[in-house]
């Protein structure tokens, strides 16, 4: 009956996740984990900010810079293009609203 048991991490934050999946219940309560997982009622717990597998403290620090270079590569990607509908010479028309053409 390995299939009850908790999966093995190799990330610690990871590893807490599934501790938390474990006291909550288990995966086999019917109930989808992140709800299980966001209902927890042990705020005093000592892993309780990092019960989602994120680590809350680790924020990334970005120059000025750094955040527009990844704006720009975000801009251009192709699948965010594909998602909105636009093509490269729509990102770059500033009167191209939502395919809308303003002030032509």
């Amino acid at each position: 009956m390995s299939r009850y048991k908790p999966k093995k991490m190799k990330q610690p934050v990871k590893a807490i996740r599934e501790m938390c999946i474990e006291c909550m219940g288990g995966r086999n309560s019917g109930q989808p984990l992140s709800k299980l997982i966001s209902e927890c009622s042990s705020p005093d717990c000592a892993v309780y900010e990092f019960r989602f597998g994120k680590n809350p403290y680790h924020k990334q620090k970005l120059s000025t810079e750094q955040r527009k270079s990844l704006s720009d590569r975000a801009k251009n990607s192709l699948l965010i293009r594909r998602a909105v509908g636009k093509t490269s010479s729509d990102l770059n028309d500033p009167y191209r609203t939502n395919g809308l053409d303003k002030g032509k």
